[in-house]
């Protein structure tokens, strides 16, 4: 075994967007990885009642293989890499679950949800999207929704979400705030990617960044390189320092190699017909990650490539899961959490 191999088999291995597992059959591809926790896309605009029918169909999967835990605490993480489970935790991308009722925060909550996305691109009763023509900040009901979550223990995520609407939740936020998955602006000018003033102040509140290997978001390449993602990762690092630089790798269901390029393509053109991308910031597929991390299932390419590069472990062990196992620990200490077992489910 190299030492790229033991130290990716030793470290918790945290991905904190993980669309791919749409489809829950996926699974194999990050347990296959080594990956310690995945945080699954339980809906991306859905309303509450699908929400909830997702969610309820998750907590049965998770329920009938061994080989998974529902993480509510990170207790949880803990216990899943000494039991070799994979952790799964909900993440909502987008506030359209919520509808206009804060209490469905609360019921989320109970269901395992621990992270929540402000907006999906476009603008929704919290503020405006990332892909947004306008830029008006965030709302009334979204300083109140920033509030529940910082209440209930719920992560604060500003991926897809616009400038002012990220920063003035970044204001109101008592705990520390996400990007989930975005890239600095500075190195790749897309909508989807985000500034250093974002970036700063996002760590200013004990967040994170987390680096996305989706490729329209890393430069004009159809197949870039390992080396260009683990650019952004050098990037954050610089700007954030180490402790607030994580992966939010975004796999996802139309990718190349996980579906033909045909259905590639109408998956595509409906998610632009029905306002979900836009086609001038989201080119169309095939979409290749970049080589070496093609697929979950090749993430310890990315643990050698950090050391090739020059990072010591204990930084490639931050970035590799423990600084959002930190953000886990610090966003979900509330007085709403529920009590914590040790037992295997």
């Amino acid at each position: 075994m190299t030492s790229a191999e033991a130290l990716h088999k030793d470290t918790i291995i945290i991905d904190g967007v993980c669309p791919l597992l749409m489809e829950k059959a996926n699974v194999d591809w990050y347990l296959d990885g080594g990956v310690t926790v995945a945080v699954p896309t339980v809906a991306i605009r859905e309303p509450a009642e699908q929400t909830l029918r997702n969610l309820g169909a998750w907590l049965r999967f998770i329920e009938t293989d061994k080989r998974l835990r529902l993480v509510r605490s990170s207790n949880d993480v803990q216990q899943a890499k000494a039991s070799n489970q994979m952790g799964i935790v909900f993440h909502l991308q987008g506030t359209d679950p919520v509808e206009d009722d804060l209490n469905l925060l609360d019921a989320y909550k109970k269901l395992g949800v621990g992270m929540v996305q402000l907006t999906y691109n476009v603008k929704n009763r919290v503020g405006d999207g990332a892909c947004e023509r306008t830029d008006d900040g965030l709302s009334i009901f979204g300083v109140e929704l920033v509030k529940r979550c910082n209440e209930l223990g719920i992560i604060v995520d500003g991926s897809h979400t616009g400038n002012r609407t990220t920063l003035e939740a970044i204001e109101a936020t008592t705990k520390p705030f996400v990007f989930s998955h975005a890239n600095s602006k500075a190195l790749y000018d897309s909508p989807r990617n985000i500034t250093d003033e974002q970036m700063k102040a996002c760590a200013a509140t004990g967040g994170l960044v987390g680096i996305v290997g989706f490729p329209g978001f890393l430069g004009s390449e159809a197949r870039p390189s390992l080396d260009r993602f683990i650019t952004f990762i050098d990037y954050a690092v610089e700007l954030i320092g180490p402790d607030h630089v994580g992966l939010g790798i975004d796999y996802y269901m139309g990718m190349s190699p996980i579906i033909p390029e045909d259905k590639a393509l109408a998956r595509y053109n409906d998610a632009v017909a029905t306002g979900r991308w836009d086609a001038q910031i989201y080119p169309p597929p095939p979409h290749y990650f970049p080589s070496g991390i093609e697929t979950p299932r090749s993430l310890m390419n990315l643990t050698a490539g950090l050391l090739d590069r020059g990072y010591a472990k204990e930084t490639v062990t931050k970035i590799m899961g423990e600084n959002w196992l930190r953000v886990f620990k610090e966003c979900w200490q509330s007085r709403h959490d529920l009590v914590q077992t040790d037992t295997p489910n």
